[in-house]
């Protein structure tokens, strides 16, 4: 399995985003509302271990998929300004029976949140475009190492932007810090 590799980066203009990878041929792969439930047992080891089990479901709008994925995520490292994390995903067919049988295990949501996202591919990195309630939008650009998402920052022309390497919920904390992101919904 190949590592997540990527970064986050706040302060972007969204509508100069999307023009821009418009304008670069990028292909939009999904828009839409995605719902977040995170896992956990009841003495929270999985977060403990800075580790996540999350199930999404994907709502997209018209002309896009919907599915439903599973995620397991390892521990984060920092390697070379980016987030490196062990990442195992799929989809299952029947979220609310995967989550039943999460339930049955003495696994509960921990984390439930909803945001707006928008996908685009572009040569050899992916761009997610993140908008949650209460907050700034921000993105994420994941690609194979560092060379190839300080090319996608030119490309964009995000050099004079805020780069991330926390988690999401890392991000809340630090910037929002009076939102709850456990249970930040639409």
């Amino acid at each position: 399995m190949m590592p997540e590799i990527e970064i986050k980066v706040l302060g972007i203009d969204l509508d100069k985003v999307v023009t821009r990878l418009e304008a670069l041929g990028a292909k939009q792969l999904f828009a839409g509302t995605v719902s977040c439930l995170h896992f956990d047992n009841e003495d929270r080891s999985i977060r403990k271990s800075k580790s996540l089990w999350r199930l999404r479901r994907w709502a997209g709008d018209e002309g896009f998929p919907s599915k439903f994925e599973i995620c397991y995520k390892g521990k984060k490292e920092i390697i070379d300004g980016c987030k490196v994390r062990e990442e195992i995903e799929t989809t299952v067919e029947d979220a609310d029976k995967y989550e039943a049988m999460l339930n049955a295990l003495g696994y509960q949501p921990k984390m439930d949140n909803d945001k707006r996202r928008l996908s685009y591919e572009l040569n050899d990195f992916h761009v997610d475009i993140d908008s949650y309630p209460q907050v700034p939008v921000y993105l994420e650009i994941e690609g194979a190492n560092r060379e190839v998402i300080d090319r996608a920052l030119d490309l964009l022309e995000l050099r004079e932007c805020e780069e991330s390497t926390e988690s999401a919920d890392e991000l809340f904390k630090r910037l929002w810090p009076e939102i709850d992101f456990d249970h930040l919904k639409f």
